[in-house]
């Protein structure tokens, strides 16, 4: 994991997972800053940092994208499983 964190001292900090330590600890030696949008979450103290071209509805949407895919799959894995179960049972029933 590489961490940054926010130069003015707010207190924001971001986490990259490095896919080995020492591609972890070249990237940190190359000192590249890094630009991030930070959305506060309403209701609390609770931020989260994301690419700067994103906004909040593009990042919420992206993640209801994430999530009703993720649904679709498994609603068809049930679909299928009781599509098969429904086969194998008929079978034993002949």
């Amino acid at each position: 994991m590489v961490y940054y964190r926010a130069t003015d001292g707010s207190g924001y900090q971001w986490s990259d997972r490095a896919i080995t330590r020492e591609l972890g600890q070249e990237t940190v030696k190359a000192g590249v800053p890094i630009t991030r949008r930070v959305l506060s979450v309403s209701g609390g103290r609770t931020y989260i940092t994301v690419e700067p071209q994103q906004t909040a509805a593009s990042y919420s949407a992206g993640l209801r994208q994430k999530y009703v895919l993720a649904l679709t799959l498994s609603a068809a894995y049930i679909l299928v499983y009781l599509l098969i179960w429904g086969v194998m049972l008929s079978w034993r029933r002949r």
